[in-house]
């Protein structure tokens, strides 16, 4: 490669995930249940003025919203961030919303940053540009500036995975636990799983300690339970969230979870392998080389079946839940957080491996090509929906069920599921709709400059893996 083409492809890369930055800056969009969370802050400080700690608000029953207490039912998360917004004077809606959707743009920031930080220092370098290929073909465009948790959950988790594989100072490891475990109460078990793992990881690589990080990483975690734990006391009398565990919240029989499994994955309407093909296939096959190429129970295996473990049990917890893919959002807006930390884990651990797939695969030019159009087809709607203010996309994608889906606690379980299900597999898929918003000015600009970023991202991550001895010489005419 040229040193040209390759300060072309440098440019690309880089400028189009900076002109993503700008454009979430810019434009950020109150979307899933923001007002509810902010109303809930409000909700806890005037529980604490009254000193009502225990079950405030709390009434056992789902209300119209589907919240038992006035506080609601989202963890910490993002509770944290607007407390403190307030208590800096920032008393608006505007002010506290602008704060988290600022916040989401970090989470992207530094899960692109760590991962940069992550492969270099573990040896795989050259795949960053890999894994800002994945970045910049995902729903995260669509979600970058948004005030949902789901970015800053992101950047969260991937800096536990960091600092565990980094081998960290031990109170950094704790404060990364700490972190994660703010993400959602029922992290916890993916959170020892991923940051035990990134331990390993560093301890087979570097031959050092791992104990104290162990410990200490322990400690962060056992103070971010017992935060949630107090929290829940306040708003549902009781260490549990108690309004997550309503039967009516829950998905009803084996069928119909097993329904919503498939739908994680492969739903025309948010399946991980439609609305984020390159990141699905990149874990995939990472699994996939480390199952067939060494015994079940040896080392290089233990990285996988984590992996494996951990995207199972995942998956059988969204099916669970009464919607799996958390539709008051686009696409998979429940499994985003999850998706870069397991990404970078498989890098580290088999960057090698999958090194020799990507020659082959990127060797000629024409699968160059090939790979690129398919990611940037794949990502089209992403955009679209992204230049959608008004969100009118998912109203007309929701609006094909007359009348629409109602939430179970309100139209009965049955009814709910039945309709959700024609949703996730029978109508017309959801990015058919959020695509036409690439059909603006705004979406148009940023189809061109993500498109050149992706062809960026695949040319460098080929000059990196593929010697120039081995590519392909056009022959003389």
């Amino acid at each position: 490669m040229s040193v040209q083409l390759e300060r072309a492809a440098v440019a690309a890369a880089l400028g189009s995930f900076a002109f993503l930055v700008v454009i979430w800056l810019l434009h950020p969009f109150v979307g899933g249940d923001t007002p509810f969370v902010l109303d809930g802050t409000n909700a806890f400080f005037d529980c604490i003025k009254a000193h009502h700690y225990n079950a405030c608000d709390f009434t056992g029953k789902l209300n119209y919203w589907g919240l038992m207490s006035n506080i609601g039912w989202w963890p910490l998360l993002q509770h944290i961030p607007d407390a403190i917004t307030i208590g800096l004077g920032g008393d608006g809606h505007p002010a506290r919303t602008r704060v988290l959707a600022t916040l989401s743009v970090v989470g992207v920031v530094a899960t692109v940053g760590l991962g940069w930080l992550v492969l270099r220092r573990t040896g795989e370098a050259r795949w960053f540009w890999g894994f800002l290929f994945v970045m910049l073909s995902s729903p995260v465009l669509a979600y970058g500036n948004q005030t949902a948790g789901e970015m800053l959950a992101m950047g969260l988790l991937v800096c536990l995975v960091a600092a565990t594989v980094l081998r960290a100072p031990p109170l950094v490891v704790g404060l990364a636990a700490l972190g994660a475990c703010l993400t959602k109460e029922t992290s916890y078990p993916f959170v020892v799983a991923l940051g035990v793992l990134g331990l390993w990881l560093a301890q087979r690589r570097t031959g050092k300690p791992i104990l104290r990080h162990l410990v200490f990483g322990a400690v962060g975690m056992a103070i971010a339970i017992t935060a949630a734990s107090l929290f829940n006391v306040v708003r549902f009398g009781s260490v549990l969230n108690t309004n997550y565990l309503d039967p009516k919240l829950r998905t009803p029989g084996i069928a119909r979870t097993l329904d919503y499994a498939l739908a994680v994955f492969f739903s025309p309407s948010g399946g991980l392998y439609i609305s984020w093909a390159t990141a699905s296939l990149l874990v995939s096959a990472a699994c996939l080389i480390a199952l067939v190429r060494a015994p079940f129970r040896s080392a290089y295996t233990r990285p996988a079946l984590v992996v494996i473990g951990v995207v199972t049990a995942l998956t059988i917890g969204f099916a669970s839940w009464w919607t799996p893919f958390g539709w008051s959002g686009y696409g998979p807006r429940l499994q985003l957080p999850w998706v870069p930390p397991l990404v970078l884990i498989v890098l580290v651990a088999y960057g090698e491996d999958l090194a020799r797939i990507a020659r082959r695969l990127l060797g000629r030019p024409w699968r160059l090509v090939l790979v690129w159009a398919v990611a940037l087809t794949l990502t089209l709607p992403h955009i679209g929906l992204l230049w959608d203010f008004n969100r009118s996309s998912l109203g007309r994608f929701v609006a094909q069920e007359q009348p629409e889906c109602a939430a179970p606690w309100r139209s009965g379980l049955q009814t709910w599921h039945r309709c959700q299900h024609r949703l996730l597999w029978e109508h017309r898929p959801m990015p058919l709709y959020t695509v036409k918003g690439v059909g603006t000015a705004g979406g148009a600009a940023t189809a061109v400059v993500v498109a050149l970023g992706l062809l960026g991202c695949t040319v460098l991550l080929r000059g990196d893996l593929v010697p120039a001895q081995q590519r392909p010489v056009s022959r003389p005419t």
